[in-house]
């Protein structure tokens, strides 16, 4: 392999070809990859070389010769500099076709479909000032890492934090090292450190009114979680399914959410004090027909699943970023229950665990996307997969 005569500092002209999962775009020298961060496919920019390896360059844009129709003007005055968003020099629209190829790229490269069942974004009703959670770092004036994490720029507005969440920042705030600011739909603030409190959230969810404990994760963008969960909702319904089994819960969300239109629900979560949240509040939304699980779901799916009736159950799952552990996939090709419904932040484990299911089996019916993180390159996406021997 002839490696490009390219060098650090060095500019050239680049045609983008494509926008990669991340949010790079994608331009080629000499046949050699070079990935560029803020651009549109479509776009000739002119770019700046700061790294090269054996396969590809990296670089940084230095302008935009041709624009693309599909740019737009940064509402952030830090935008490109700080860490948090990826696209909003991207029309709103466009940011939902982007994420959904890429996700149908994704798809196709790891899940190994040719043709994978990928439903347009479903679209954030805001798109900015929808986060009510944000961390800040120190020591002294809150800040953001910069892209590339190596300095903290100062901040005094975010614009895709809710306006509770920016009155924190332009106040008097002293920040030791990290800060997290949290803020429900009534528009009560919440600030605290690494040192989680035992202080109670509340928020009201669907018409439900949830408890949680303040530091527990919760999604950070309300009106698309709703959206979410009445789709999850809706494809429980159509199911035929009566028992509902929700892995790695939390504090149990979709469970407390779906639990009156199920026959019984199981939660499993290695989180106690979500557990001990969950029990609570289900109890106050007048569920009778629960049971939640303390502990991992790599030991306990195994064991809730076989109190089932497998024939009439939906499992709900929704790992860590970094997908469903070995176990947990060994016990779906034991146990099969009827119905998978994937909830996923990362959907290229997504679509590596939903290549191994359809070995064992599920046939993938649906992939929905929402756009749960407007102006930056992540996206929750929900899959539906239904055992053909059901």
């Amino acid at each position: 392999m002839i490696l490009p005569t390219l060098q650090p500092g060095q500019r050239l002209e680049l045609d983008i070809t494509t926008v990669a999962f991340g949010g790079d775009g994608i331009g080629r020298f000499e046949n050699f990859v070079v990935f560029v961060p803020f651009v549109i496919a479509g776009e000739h920019v002119e770019v700046e070389i700061v790294d090269v390896r054996k396969r590809f360059a990296t670089a940084n844009l230095v302008r935009v010769i041709t624009p693309s129709p599909y740019r737009t003007e940064p509402r952030c005055k830090l935008y490109a500099n700080c860490a948090g968003c990826q696209y909003q020099h991207v029309t709103y629209p466009q940011q939902l076709e982007l994420k959904r190829a890429q996700i149908r790229d994704v798809f196709q490269r790891i899940g190994k479909l040719p043709e994978p069942p990928i439903a347009p974004v479903v679209g954030s009703p805001r798109e900015y000032g929808y986060r009510n959670k944000l961390v800040v770092h120190g020591p002294g004036k809150p800040g953001f890492w910069t892209q590339r994490g190596r300095s903290i720029i100062p901040v005094d507005n975010c614009p895709i934090a809710r306006d509770e969440v920016n009155a924190k920042l332009t106040g008097p705030l002293e920040v030791d090292k990290h800060l997290t600011i949290r803020c429900n739909s009534a528009g009560k603030v919440w600030t605290f450190t690494d040192s989680v409190p035992t202080e109670i959230i509340e928020e009201v969810i669907l018409g439900k009114t949830l408890r949680a404990p303040v530091g527990s994760f919760f999604q950070i963008n309300r009106d698309v979680i709703e959206l979410a969960l009445q789709h999850t909702r809706q494809a429980f319904a159509a199911s035929g399914c009566r028992v509902l089994v929700d892995a790695y819960c939390g504090i149990g969300l979709f469970a407390l959410m779906l639990g009156d239109i199920a026959e019984h629900v199981y939660g499993i979560e290695d989180d106690a004090r979500a557990i001990q949240t969950a029990n609570t509040n289900a109890a106050s939304l007048g569920l009778s027909r629960y049971d939640f699980y303390p502990g991992k779901t790599e030991r306990l799916l195994f064991y809730t699943l076989r109190q089932c009736k497998l024939e009439e159950t939906c499992l709900i799952l929704d790992p860590p970023r970094s997908g469903c552990a070995p176990v947990v996939l060994k016990t779906l090709r034991e146990q099969k229950p009827r119905k998978l419904i994937y909830v996923s932040c990362a959907p290229p484990m997504l679509a590596r665990d939903i290549k191994t299911l359809c070995k064992f089996g599920y046939r993938l019916e649906r992939v929905t996307p929402f756009d749960m993180f407007p102006q930056t390159q992540h996206c929750e996406a929900i899959a539906e997969l239904t055992h053909r021997g059901s």
